[in-house]
C-alpha cells in the first residue's frame, strides 16, 4: 500500500472518530477507545473503498451497525 494510500485511511478514520464524537457526545478518547476495543477502526481501513464514498449519514449508520452487530 503507497504511503498517500495508508494516510487517506488514517484521515478517513480519524474523521469517523470526529464524526461520531460529535453525534454521540463522547470525547475523542472515548470514541477510540470503543472503536479499538470493538473493531471499528479495522473495519473502517478493510472498507475504506467502499465507505468513503458515502456521505456523514451514511457512514455513522455503517458504524452504528457494526457496534450493534459485534457487541461485546
Amino acid at each position: 500500500m503507497t504511503d498517500n494510500k495508508q494516510l487517506a485511511k488514517l484521515e478517513f478514520v480519524a474523521f469517523c472518530i470526529e464524526q461520531y464524537k460529535i453525534a454521540t457526545k463522547q470525547t475523542g478518547c472515548e470514541v477510540e477507545q470503543l472503536f479499538r476495543q470493538r473493531g471499528v477502526i479495522d473495519f473502517l481501513i478493510d472498507n475504506y473503498e467502499v465507505l468513503h464514498t458515502q456521505g456523514e449519514q451514511a457512514i455513522m449508520n455503517e458504524i452504528e451497525g457494526y457496534l450493534k452487530h459485534h457487541q461485546q
